[in-house]
């Protein structure tokens, strides 16, 4: 192979444009066709061995895995902040929509946690609010599915066929092997 002048490791701004591509969901094919300039009339087979080609260069490689950790982190991200709201509807208190003299607070007055547990709110010409909660055992629903709660209450409960396989497995006698059979 001809050297082309950089510095083992570095990217072109192609290669590194073929590993962001890569990573957004595309085939290395589609990868390549997106990364470089690839002439009307190429040959499927040839854009399909270019993006493979591609993909196998070690610092192709090491920039693809480093921007799928980087989503990953992001994705982590996401995840946390989605189990937070859920938490903050789960453990939300529906009484800080008052105030201390009993008055209902308009929406820029709630505390952060009050208004996550707030799903709409209505205000009429008379100036009455009417607020709509997001549904809190839905909330601790989904909050007991991630702690694994289910899990554990369905590992209590018995299974009726694999009861049913044991009671049975001690019971059926084999075949021996090399028995005297009939010739």
């Amino acid at each position: 192979m001809k050297s082309n002048g950089r510095k083992k490791g570095k990217l072109t701004p192609q290669q590194d444009a073929f590993a962001q591509a890569v990573v957004s969901g595309m085939s290395y094919s589609d990868a390549y066709r997106a990364a470089y300039k690839v002439a009307t009339g190429t040959k499927q087979s040839s854009v399909n061995e270019r993006g493979s080609h591609t993909a196998s260069m070690p610092a192709v490689k090491e920039r693809i895995a480093e921007l799928q950790a980087g989503a990953a982190d992001k994705a982590e991200l996401i995840a946390s902040d989605v189990l937070k709201e859920i938490k903050r509807v789960a453990l939300s208190d529906i009484a800080g929509i008052m105030t201390d003299d009993g008055k209902v607070k308009l929406p820029h007055e709630l505390d952060p946690a009050t208004r996550a547990a707030v799903a709409s709110f209505k205000i009429d010409e008379f100036g009455r609010i009417e607020y709509k909660f997001w549904d809190k055992n839905s909330a601790l629903e989904k909050a007991a599915k991630v702690l694994g709660l289910y899990e554990l209450d369905n590992k209590q409960k018995t299974d009726p066929f694999k009861a049913l396989a044991d009671a049975v497995t001690g019971n059926v006698q084999g075949v021996a092997k090399g028995g005297d059979d009939d010739e």
